[in-house]
């Protein structure tokens, strides 16, 4: 009878752990949810600033160290690793775009998710109109955030650098970006890098169209579904269909970066034209897709309107920008 009633209650506490591992296990923050203080994270970062310039081409990891006060006031310090990203940008840019990685033991520690990887913005070129495209760039993915529940979170970074090795200070703007495996995890899928070509009839073609039509209204071309190129696609656990996420839209003529360049694949000639890549083929088919824009079209205005990082100069040409995407709706769009 002892042995029983041993069993029994072995058996419900068992239960019990289970339920509450659980229950902690589904509400660990991600790194980036812990980081994403306020309207802006004010960051320190230290690295040797002359290395990673060096080796930007390459994608050698370097000791680097981040310090920031959490939502609790606490000071936190974190010793990371980070190398450049990208392809374009980290060739042309003054600082290169970062990927931050973070040790999984310390994650664990903390209590966070063990996913270990950030992207980091950061501004391509110096002063004031590095800050504006930076900002009109974060814009676009509060954009997306209000047509997809599938899109990447980013939060906004005010950075000191301090270079490791002559002690030198200089400060900048960036975008901090959420792991896409971890967005992934979010969103109940699997991320699937190398699904090139894959037929219309496996999308979800609801959220393609509203990823292509996005892509039009900020005159982006740099992207390609069937090559995976600057979106993320998402296999879902559920045996639900496709989704893509679009990101990276610095060559967008909504950002209008001084860099950027038309695309001379649809003989654009300048970055601000717009073309609609889409795997429909004809307007009919996004009859539903405009209509989903047009009722955030307010909102989206508002929001640019009341984003006061960005120059009251940069935020009338980007509503502006906006609004001739509406009018453009009135048309045939234009396809390649």
């Amino acid at each position: 009878m002892l042995t029983k009633r041993l069993l029994l209650l072995f058996s419900t506490l068992t239960l019990v752990f289970s339920v509450l591992y659980g229950q902690k296990k589904d509400s660990t923050k991600t790194i980036f949810e812990f980081m994403a203080i306020g309207d802006v994270l004010e960051m320190e970062l230290s690295t040797d600033m002359t290395l990673l310039k060096d080796q930007k081409k390459t994608n050698e990891y370097q000791p680097a160290s981040i310090s920031f006060t959490d939502a609790a006031g606490q000071a936190q310090k974190w010793e990371i690793k980070l190398r450049s990203r990208g392809k374009f940008r980290r060739r042309i840019c003054v600082l290169p775009p970062l990927k931050l990685n973070f040790n999984k033991g310390d994650l664990q520690k903390a209590g966070l998710a063990k996913d270990d990887e950030l992207k980091l913005i950061t501004h391509c070129v110096e002063g004031f109109e590095g800050k504006e495209f930076l900002m009109r760039e974060y814009l676009a993915y509060k954009l997306y955030q209000m047509i997809s529940p599938y899109a990447l979170k980013v939060h906004l970074v005010e950075i000191k650098y301090r270079d490791s090795k002559s002690k030198a200070k200089t400060s900048g703007w960036g975008i901090l970006m959420e792991d896409e495996a971890s967005m992934a995890k979010r969103c109940g899928a699997k991320l699937c890098d190398d699904c090139f070509s894959t037929p219309k009839d496996s999308f979800n073609m609801e959220q393609v169209n509203a990823a292509c039509l996005f892509e039009y209204m900020i005159g982006n071309t740099d992207w390609s579904i069937q090559m995976v190129r600057n979106v993320k696609m998402l296999k879902f656990k559920d045996g639900s269909k496709s989704a893509i996420v679009p990101y990276d839209f610095d060559f967008s003529g909504f950002v209008n970066a001084s860099y950027a360049l038309p695309n001379a694949d649809y003989k654009l000639t300048s970055i601000r034209e717009r073309i609609f890549l889409s795997m429909t083929q004809s307007d009919a088919e996004i009859a539903s897709t405009k209509a989903l824009f047009e009722s955030k079209r307010q909102a989206m205005i508002d929001y640019i309107k009341g984003f006061k990082a960005l120059s009251a100069a940069g935020r009338n040409d980007a509503v502006n920008y906006l609004e001739s995407f509406f009018e453009s709706l009135k048309q045939p769009l234009r396809r390649p």
